[in-house]
């Protein structure tokens, strides 16, 4: 086949994936592949059909979940032209439902040779090989090539020549266009805090009809920032410009952040992020504002988190961020969004200052032990108290005093809030003495 045949066949392809895509999925099933082919002869009957457009068909994973006590995959055909109207539907049995339509356009144009045909003994086949015009794509090469048209158009639109990787975000719609690989997105009703999603902070994505925001990764520096550029894709596939979103790194990035970098708060540490975008409209006079982070996670995967800074502080100290709900990443918990929510935690400065001494001593910390419940904080044995007169401890050594097990003094230090660890461990040792009868520092 000449190359441009061959780009014509791959365009319906792709054109055909993206037409018949959301009526799969409401009938509970995706493509497989999509075959062209040149000359296609349907067995028994006489019939041979030119330019034969032919779509495998499979369940789709959530059909297959709420059927799993079928015992076999249900696999079909539909034939098509290369207008993408359908010729007919070939069943699980291999059975040939012919369109009326289209056998009415056959009697039209040849009466003599649609009589000739024996379309009751029809048989589906498909050739063993593939003939030299014939193509065929499988699901994931044609969201493959779905995504290099989309990269393409996306680098026209931000200026530049080179982009590695493409993340996706849902908004508050329905997509209608074609998905991308490696794709990220935002639920159109999760929140990113516990008050408000992506769209309620950014009007601008719903002023503009915007559908999804992806966040694109450039090996030139160009874009809002740096190598990093969000920009907005509407219900009819245009690229959109998300202005809402301004620079405020310049090219050089690598900002140290306070990341609650799990979504039940269970992990709390210090790290570096590739991109940070303002969200103008959003900022307050005592020197908070809202912000976005990017960064590239495991398996090359963007990541996307949100972002409260205080600005008033050193700039490795100002800032806190949680990630965003995406196809890769669990929702975060409500305590999470809880702290990441300005109406419900107007300051972060505790915050901060107190992840800031739990990271410097272990690398680490957990929200509970860093948000304003001082009930909910807990210790791990071997982690380190500091006492008031400037000594240090920990559980595992305060216990083996009292003669009794880590995890049973732990859970009697944890279990007593609103108190200093000094007067938590000697309330404990209190405790035990009562219970044995004699000191516990000294049994």
């Amino acid at each position: 086949m000449k190359g441009k045949n061959r780009e014509s066949v791959t365009e319906n392809i792709l054109q055909m994936y993206k037409s018949i895509a959301e009526e799969l999925g409401e009938r509970g099933q995706e493509v497989e592949n999509i075959g062209y082919y040149k000359d296609f002869e349907i067995k028994n009957s006489g019939l041979a059909i030119s330019d034969a457009y032919i779509v495998k068909l499979k369940d789709s994973e959530d059909n297959k979940t709420r059927n799993e006590n079928e015992q076999k995959e249900k696999i079909i055909y539909e034939i098509r032209d290369q207008d993408n109207n359908l010729i007919a539907s070939v069943n699980e049995l291999g059975e040939i439902q012919f369109e009326e339509s289209y056998l009415e356009s056959l009697r039209e144009i040849n009466e003599g040779y649609f009589d000739s045909l024996t379309l009751d003994e029809a048989e589906f086949e498909l050739p063993e090989e593939l003939e030299r015009d014939d193509i065929v794509l499988t699901k994931e090469e044609i969201e493959e090539k779905q995504s290099e048209r989309r990269i393409s158009d996306i680098s026209k639109a931000i200026g530049s020549k080179e982009i590695n990787s493409y993340s996706e975000m849902k908004t508050d719609q329905t997509p209608v266009f074609d998905k991308v690989v490696n794709k990220q997105e935002i639920d159109p009703n999760a929140r990113v805090t516990q008050g408000e999603t992506l769209a309620d902070m950014i009007p601008e994505i719903k002023e503009k009809g915007i559908v999804k925001v992806g966040v694109v990764y450039s090996d030139y520096s160009k874009g809002q920032n740096g190598r990093f550029s969000f920009v907005g894709i509407d219900k009819d596939g245009q690229i959109q410009t998300v202005d809402s979103l301004e620079n405020t790194q310049g090219t050089t990035t690598g900002q140290t952040i306070t990341s609650i970098n799990s979504r039940d708060g269970s992990l709390v540490e210090q790290e570096q992020v590739s991109g940070l975008v303002k969200i103008n409209g959003r900022s307050t006079t005592n020197g908070q504002e809202e912000m976005l982070s990017v960064r590239v996670g495991q398996y090359g995967i963007l990541e996307v988190d949100y972002v409260r800074a205080d600005l008033s502080r050193d700039k490795d100290e100002r800032y806190l961020s949680a990630p965003i709900e995406t196809k890769n990443q669990r929702p975060t918990s409500r305590e999470v969004r809880d702290v990441m929510d300005k109406n419900r935690n107007t300051e972060i400065e505790e915050e901060l200052e107190r992840a800031e001494g739990e990271i410097e001593r272990d690398d680490n910390a957990e929200l509970r032990n860093i948000d304003d419940t001082a009930s909910n904080d807990e210790l791990t044995p071997d982690e380190v108290i500091v006492l008031e007169n400037g000594k240090e401890t920990t559980i595992r050594k305060e216990a083996a005093k009292a003669k009794v097990s880590p995890e049973e003094f732990a859970r009697k230090y944890n279990e007593r809030g609103g108190k200093t660890p000094d007067e938590k461990i000697e309330a404990i040792h209190e405790e035990i003495e009562e219970e044995f009868g004699t000191p516990s520092r000294n049994r």
